[in-house]
């Protein structure tokens, strides 16, 4: 069932060894999974429990007097010199050819508290290989959904997050606490459609609506979901031939959000990948990746706690419902208005066999002025040299050129460093 590599992070050696599968002898038992204690990779526990390790931090400036509002996710440079992104300490566990696990912490350090803190961002199981395509999955996990939100900051070709995914699906991306089951459709591409139900973790609010927070009649924070919501990701895996490869599919997300009413986000998303050697290893790589989101949710203004039982998200689709005011009550009646907004990225990566990788990211976000988020557009260059094929040790420079309505233009430059150890994580 090849549903854990479509979701991962298509890497030089996960490609390496696709379509090459090695027979043991017929009288022979299983052999053990060769240790590279560089690397990592193949290292173990009692043959089942596969650790791994992960380290992030950015050095660099920027023109910006208030470096925390350039950042869309909770990983990114939050300030001038060193960023501590995160240590990730993780352990896959593979029990069999049914039951898989996973279970990470991460540690980081908190501008805010000045002192370093943690959580377990992911602690989930698995059943796989079931009768008719089946597998489900149970735990606090990141929700399948697009291309970026299912992998974590060790895994990003670049240093910081897209401004789409951190703005409509939290500073951490989106996380669920609950189950879900997920379809491999029998067809002659790998296709798979993954539902999921649950709830999500509370959430810390570091960036969105910073700009307009003064005269924002919302709280950009409260579109975000908080309680039950439900998930849908199909996506779709095809190969041309061995150097010619697609994924492409759709998602969508709805749920009460942190107003009390309601959010819906869908997306659309595509990769093509180009390789010179095909499945085998080494040769120079084209990448190009593409995820566009919409995002329509309720909205109540501060007055909330005081407000009827009345709900207004009957107006016209694409529309902004007129602001409520109620002139015969001593007490002004609560701002209730349906938003919307959209947003993308796209991302060109062209790689070469010395583990020299060259990147560009444009990223796009709408804006919505009456919940304080800023029309904004941003360009990324990047340049990143991994040490090995496991890219175990890498660097990465990259510029950022960032343009908003509010804050006009800003001007990032930022270093990278990154370590992982341990081989492929069960996703």
């Amino acid at each position: 069932m090849r549903l854990p590599a479509l979701f991962s992070v298509l890497t030089l050696s996960t490609l390496a060894q696709a379509g090459t599968p090695v027979e043991a002898p017929a009288h022979s038992h299983p052999a053990k999974p060769e240790v590279n204690w560089l690397t990592g990779e193949g290292a173990n526990i009692g043959g089942f429990l596969f650790p791994h390790v992960h380290f992030q931090s950015v050095y660099g400036g920027t023109t910006a007097d208030e470096v925390e509002h350039l950042g869309a996710g909770h990983h990114d440079p939050q300030r001038d010199g060193w960023t501590i992104q995160g240590f990730e300490f993780g352990t896959s566990l593979r029990a069999g050819e049914y039951v898989e696990g996973f279970g990470t912490y991460h540690l980081y350090y908190d501008r805010a508290t000045d002192d370093w803190d943690g959580e377990f961002e992911e602690w989930f199981g698995k059943i796989k290989n079931l009768p008719g395509g089946l597998e489900l999955r149970g735990g606090r996990y990141l929700s399948r959904f697009g291309l970026q939100n299912p992998i974590h900051m060790h895994g990003w070709d670049f240093v910081d997050s897209s401004l789409v995914n951190g703005r409509f699906l939290g500073d951490d991306g989106l996380y669920t606490i609950g189950g879900e089951v997920s379809w491999t459709l029998p067809v002659s591409w790998t296709s798979v459609l993954s539902v999921s139900v649950g709830v999500a973790p509370e959430h810390e609010h570091e960036h969105e609506g910073h700009e307009h927070s003064e005269e924002a009649l919302f709280e950009a924070e409260g579109s975000l979901f908080s309680d039950t919501f439900v998930t849908a990701n199909w996506t779709n895996q095809w190969n041309y031939n061995d150097f010619h490869q697609f994924r492409y599919g759709a998602s969508g997300a709805w749920g009460d959000n942190e107003f009390g009413r309601t959010s819906q986000v869908y997306g659309v998303h595509l990769e093509y990948l180009w390789r010179q050697n095909g499945l085998e290893a080494g040769g120079r790589y084209f990448r190009w990746r593409t995820e566009a989101m919409y995002r329509r949710f309720g909205a109540v203004g501060e007055a909330h706690e005081h407000e009827h039982d009345h709900d207004h998200e009957h107006e016209e689709a694409g529309h902004h419902a007129e602001e409520d005011h109620d002139h015969d009550h001593d007490h002004e009646a609560p701002a209730r208005r349906t938003l919307d907004e959209f947003g993308m990225y796209t991302a060109l990566a062209y790689g070469f066999d010395s583990g020299i990788e060259f990147g560009l990211r444009g990223d796009y976000v709408q804006g919505i002025a009456a919940a304080g988020l800023d029309e904004r557009f941003r360009l990324s260059p990047s340049v990143t040299w991994y040490l090995n094929k496991n890219r175990t040790l890498y660097f990465r420079t990259q510029y950022n050129y960032d343009h908003s309505n509010d804050f006009g233009d800003e001007h990032s430059l930022w270093g990278q460093v990154g370590f992982n150890w341990g081989g492929s994580e069960v996703r």
